[in-house]
């Protein structure tokens, strides 16, 4: 007789990535069991944190309710982070981790997990940079 692992919780996949602050923050991933893709059903919900590694302080908080987080194919099981370059400005470069739960029915479950380097960018699109005015004279 044998024992088999009939179900359990899904296997974290670890994803570690770069961004900057002057672009829109994008990237998908994918529910699968083996070669068997879940679906997402009515009324599941994705939340992540991103945390700085060495203080732990929150940078931005990320959810399918904020739409940071989207369901992008509802059928193949598809979702992804969609950050935009409003956001992403305001994020200190640094080193940070990160993980993506799933709240699903009255389970949550850990998808994905790893770390984000965010670096700090350069250029900016005429029309979207901050204006920031400092007079060169100070008058009394």
């Amino acid at each position: 007789m044998e024992t088999v692992l009939a179900s359990g919780p899904p296997d974290v996949l670890e994803d570690s990535f770069r961004v900057a602050t002057n672009e829109d923050w994008t990237r998908d991933w994918q529910l699968k069991s083996g070669d068997d893709v879940i679906p997402f059903q009515a009324g599941w919900k994705l939340y992540m944190q991103l945390q700085q590694d060495e203080s732990g302080d929150i940078a931005i908080m990320c959810s399918t309710d904020n739409r940071r987080l989207m369901v992008i194919d509802q059928d193949a099981g598809k979702f992804g982070l969609r950050v935009k370059q409003a956001d992403a400005c305001q994020v200190t470069p640094s080193a940070y981790v990160y993980d993506i739960v799933l709240v699903a029915g009255d389970g949550i479950y850990r998808l994905v997990a790893g770390s984000i380097a965010v670096d700090r960018g350069i250029t900016t699109v005429p029309g979207l940079e901050k204006w920031t005015h400092y007079p060169l004279i100070k008058r009394p």
